[in-house]
Parts: structure tokens; sequence; C-alpha cells
């Protein structure tokens, strides 16, 4: 499956390469192999369904005089829902919503989307200098304008995606169009001010890209305070292997004003080898406007990133952290879990 996605960012806006030599292997905690298995047995939850053109709808799309914008199934939009919530519990973020409306002005910016055959650039976002078709009417228009401001992915497959291929390829931002480093998509699922998403879909009119909106932009939410000072990426604690690695920036975002670039050191404790982290980038404000000052992202550079391993994140002078990896799609067995001695 090939993907695209972008962000844009006027709005407030190694590969895990397999090792063939032995590696130390270390065991979790008791505090942290329970939080290992309540997020294994959440992952768990989430459905694995695939979609093609025809099970992706209710009710298909009509191109033409009268438009439909058409209507997703239930169960699409619920497990898109699920796997936002999924990765806004691992940074200990509440649950987004998700309302019928909402739902329904995401729908008609994937459908229009998919009336112009949108070429996978960031001028999709908003449906810049996009002709109108003659079947939307102006309000569906000035609807899907404002709608493809938010997260939007691009899809090719000829056997359909997953809704959950869909989310974790914009929270992992290995894609990402608006250029390397840019995390605008991860920082609205993981948005500190979010309270609703809105789900949309539809395949192009003369191609086989699937068109997806995460509806995310909402005025109230913006003047929200965040519940969050920081989120950062992998989070502290317990983080899944499976996020990181391939083209996945790491990030830090602050409500703290940082400027210029700080050096960034990551050790991993179980072998104590610390490497300088490369690549590091600060976007200040530049991206979505979910509760920061200070956005900077960066990556691991030449550390080993080895599941059961455990992290140290030290960013300059500002904030430092642990973090152990753990396989989401697995399940953690006793002999992992280090035992107290009597």
């Amino acid at each position: 499956m090939k993907k695209h996605n972008l962000l844009f960012l006027f709005a407030l806006t190694f590969l895990l390469v397999p090792t063939n030599t032995p590696v130390m292997a270390a065991k979790y905690s008791a505090s942290e192999a329970k939080k290992v298995r309540t997020f294994q047995k959440s992952y768990h939850r989430l459905s694995q369904k695939n979609y093609d053109r025809i099970s992706l709808f209710a009710v298909q799309p009509n191109f033409g005089i009268p438009f439909s914008a058409g209507v997703l199934d239930p169960d699409y939009i619920k497990t898109s829902i699920a796997y936002v919530n999924y990765y806004r519990s691992l940074v200990g973020l509440p649950d987004d919503a998700n309302y019928a409306n909402d739902n329904v002005n995401a729908q008609l910016g994937a459908a229009a989307l998919a009336s112009v055959n949108a070429e996978q650039n960031l001028r999709a976002h908003g449906l810049q200098s996009y002709a109108k078709p003659g079947y939307i009417s102006d309000t569906d228009w000035d609807t899907a304008e404002n709608t493809t401001l938010g997260n939007i992915n691009f899809s090719e497959s000829t056997s359909g995606t997953t809704a959950g291929e869909i989310v974790t390829d914009l929270i992992r931002e290995d894609n990402n169009i608006a250029g390397s480093g840019n995390i605008g998509h991860r920082g609205m699922i993981l948005s500190t001010r979010a309270t609703r998403m809105g789900i949309g879909a539809a395949y192009g009119t003369e191609n086989n890209v699937l068109y997806s909106v995460e509806h995310g932009l909402f005025a109230d939410d913006i003047l929200r305070q965040p519940v969050k000072s920081r989120i950062v990426y992998p989070a502290a604690g317990v983080f899944p292997y499976e996020l990181v690695g391939g083209k996945t920036p790491w990030s830090y975002s602050t409500t703290e004003r940082i400027s210029g670039q700080p050096k960034i050191y990551i050790t991993d404790l179980t072998t104590k080898k610390k490497r300088q982290a490369t690549q590091v980038r600060n976007f200040g404000t530049a991206l979505y406007g979910d509760g920061y000052t200070t956005t900077i992202t960066y990556r691991p550079g030449k550390t080993k990133l080895i599941n059961t391993h455990k992290y140290h994140v030290q960013i300059g002078k500002h904030y430092s952290y642990s973090f152990r990896f753990f396989r989401q799609n697995s399940t953690l067995k006793n002999k992992q879990i280090v035992k107290h001695r009597k």
C-alpha cells in the first residue's frame, strides 16, 4: 500500500533495522507490566477489518446530480476513533468524542477531494485552486474547504485498507508531504485541547486514491486551555515498539518557549550506551495549535531501538524522561517480569 499524508501549515497549526547480533534482554517491573498489559488489551480489541470501495460505505457517494457525499460504514468510523483514542491513551490524554454532524462535514471534505481527484500535495488542504464541480453546492464546498484544513491522508491500494492503517500512518508521520520532521498530524491527534473529531473517506472518481479526512479543527477547542503542559513521543513510562523506526520522527511539545535547537541525548539504560539525537528541528508554534508554545522534533540517530529496553531522553536543560518499549501486538508473559525477592 502506498500512502501519503500532510497537514496544512497555515491552520493554527532508521528503519528499525533488525539486528542479527545478540541483544541484552530486559525485564519489566511490576508497574510497567501492569501498564503494558492494559495497553495490549486495548490494542487487541481494535478491529483489523479491511475495507474496500464497496464495504467502506453504508451509502455510496454519488458524484453527479443529485450529489451525495456518501455515508461511511458506522463500524469504520467507530474503529477510526478507537485508534485515535488508543493513541491518546498512550500519552495520558482523555478520549476524543465523535458526533454525527462532524462526520457529515468530514465526509463532505473527503468527497470533495475525491470529486476533483486532488493531487497528493499541500494544495489539497482547503482545496486550494481547485474548481468546484457544478453538482456540488456552494454551501457544501465551503464546508469541504474548512474540513480539509485538518488531517488528510492519501492511500493507494487495490485491495482496500483498515481504519487503523490510516490513523497509524498519521500518528507515525512517516509520509508527511509537508516536510521531514513535521508532526502536524500527530499534533492534531494528540492535541491537549481537542475534545472531538469527525471522520470522512472517499475514493477518487478517476484514480484509486482513498482520501481520508480527520476533521479536528474547531474554534471552541482551539480556545480551550490545554489539559497537559507537554507531550513527548515516545511517551514516558512504556511505549509500543511498533510506533517508532523507519522515518518516524520523535517529538517534544511544550508550553515553554524554547529558542534554537537544544542538544538531545538518548541513553539505552539497558546497555548503558548514550547517543546524540540527529535532525533536531524547532517548529515553534508553526504546527497545529494544540496548546503549545514550542514543538521540537528529532531522530534517534545511531541509537539502536530494541524491544524491552529502557531509554532515557534528555532534551537540553528543558526536560528529561524515561520509557521502555513493548510490543502492542503481543501478550506479556510472566517470565518477562522481574520477580521480587521475599
